[in-house]
């Protein structure tokens, strides 16, 4: 168990749907879309569903064939209304993509120590951080 920051919308809720990542480890998720109510999400994970996305330089992490479409929207709805997906776009009109270096070569970055460490104090720390978490949500 681990804190994870997603790098992409589509490429994160494939691997949520497909159980590579549990959703309760992810602290946000930074994507390019600028959704401002959930419908639009909704939309967007609709579209990635039928077609991938177009423009990413990785599409087969946008693949969803076989994935169920209320699986991903669930899970995208879940997110947003819990403040898990963070979009720049909506803050500072930069239109570009704005976590390039961050996101080129891992969909998930891990921000917390895995509990496989040897170091207990680290594991002790890392899962009173969880009992924190999971008392302010």
């Amino acid at each position: 168990m681990t804190m994870l920051v997603g790098t992409s919308l589509g490429g994160c809720l494939r691997s949520l749907a497909l159980r590579e990542v549990n959703k309760d480890d992810v602290l946000v998720i930074i994507t390019r879309t600028a959704c401002k109510d959930v419908d639009s999400l909704v939309h967007i994970v609709k579209d990635y569903h039928k077609d991938g996305n177009q423009l990413a330089a990785k599409r087969t992490n946008y693949d969803m064939t076989g994935i169920d479409l209320d699986l991903l929207i669930e899970l995208a709805s879940d997110l947003y209304h819990h403040g898990k997906i963070h979009q720049p776009q909506l803050y500072n009109g930069f239109g570009g993509f704005v976590h390039l270096e961050m996101s080129r070569n891992q969909l998930w970055i891990p921000l917390a120590p895995s509990p496989k460490t040897d170091d207990q104090r680290i594991v002790d720390a890392y899962e009173k951080y969880r009992v924190l978490r999971t008392l302010i949500e």
